[in-house]
């Protein structure tokens, strides 16, 4: 491969490993007929490393599999082979801090026209792009910040699962863009999005979680994509004997809530300050709000959950995704 992308076009060094063949992401190309291109007929998964190891890569591989089932799509290659392109990807990059991992597979080259029958060689790409310090906000870090993120309830509905499920991690994302355009045009972090129904679904690249008395809630999995952060604080929090549970969510709970937080997997748990400009919960009480004692323990279960899967790849020899980490120091 070539060497660092010094004096890129983008804001970090990114390369993407094409079919096994790794490159400069400025230097990569893809074919102008692909139907991934064309039509957004892809799948994909991201990746954060931890200490250079792809943290939960078994989890998104699964979710990647169903995804790919649910739009009629075959792997390109064994997921034994998907997984050592990934280890390759990442000792190949010349970047010395954490990765994230990008993995797409696109239906392939094909004529203009919808038939799924006309691509017959699906394509994988791994992007590999350096974790800077503006990839996780501050407020992430259970070790430092402490204030939270703001984040608006969007006028554009979720796709419902009747027309394109969002349990499908598809390249398809125009959805998801409207939406954080209204966020990035009030200055915010996120942006919320609802059902059409009305409840709470999740935001544009992250689930979300209320607090309220104790108990932390999130809106059902139906019409939502089945977040893998998600999954893991679930598990942490039973384990910690944290009341969670999924419930439908109207937008106003957001503003009754004592705390709220999102999650995805660059990112972790991230506390939410404001909603649509007021104050949430414990919030409230400074002008830049401030992060609730309920959210800095899940951060700090989740961090403990990372350093856990990290020791546990090395102590087995293999990436390994064990049901819970040990106690942390919540308290």
């Amino acid at each position: 491969m070539t060497g660092k992308t010094f004096g890129s076009v983008f804001d970090r060094q990114i390369f993407v490993n094409i079919q096994g063949e790794i490159q400069p992401a400025e230097s990569a190309s893809v074919n102008v007929m692909d139907h991934g291109f064309l039509y957004g007929d892809s799948v994909y998964e991201t990746i954060r490393t931890y200490r250079k190891v792809p943290f939960l890569l078994a989890r998104h591989i699964d979710r990647l599999q169903r995804s790919l089932g649910r739009i009629y799509l075959e792997m390109p290659c064994s997921r034994t082979d998907l997984e050592s392109q990934v280890q390759k990807t990442i000792d190949a990059v010349p970047v010395e801090g954490d990765l994230i991992l990008r993995i797409v597979v696109s239906r392939g080259v094909g004529p203009i026209g919808l038939d799924l029958g006309t691509c017959t060689q699906p394509r994988y790409l791994i992007y590999a792009m350096e974790l800077t310090s503006d990839s996780i906000p501050e407020e992430a870090m259970p070790d430092r910040g402490g204030g939270g993120v703001h984040v608006v309830v969007s006028k554009v509905r979720r796709n419902s699962p009747r027309a394109l499920d969002p349990s499908i991690k598809s390249g398809n994302f125009l959805n998801n863009i409207l939406a954080y355009k209204e966020a990035r045009d009030a200055r915010a972090h996120e942006a919320v999005l609802c059902t059409s129904d009305g409840y709470i679904a999740e935001c544009t690249t992250s689930n979300i979680f209320l607090v309220k008395d104790g108990l932390i809630w999130t809106p059902r999995p139906w019409g939502i994509l089945d977040g893998i952060t998600r999954a893991v604080l679930f598990e942490e929090a039973e384990a910690a004997g944290i009341p969670i549970s999924e419930t439908d969510i109207p937008p106003e709970a957001l503003f009754n809530a004592d705390e709220a937080f999102i999650t995805s997997s660059v990112k972790g748990v991230v506390p939410v300050c404001m909603v649509n400009g007021r104050g949430v919960g414990v919030a409230r009480e400074t002008d830049k709000g401030r992060r609730g004692p309920m959210t800095h323990t899940i951060q700090k279960l989740y961090q403990a959950r990372m350093e856990n899967e990290y020791l546990a790849h090395f102590n087995s020899g293999e990436h390994a995704d064990s049901p819970r980490a040990s106690s942390a120091d919540v308290d």
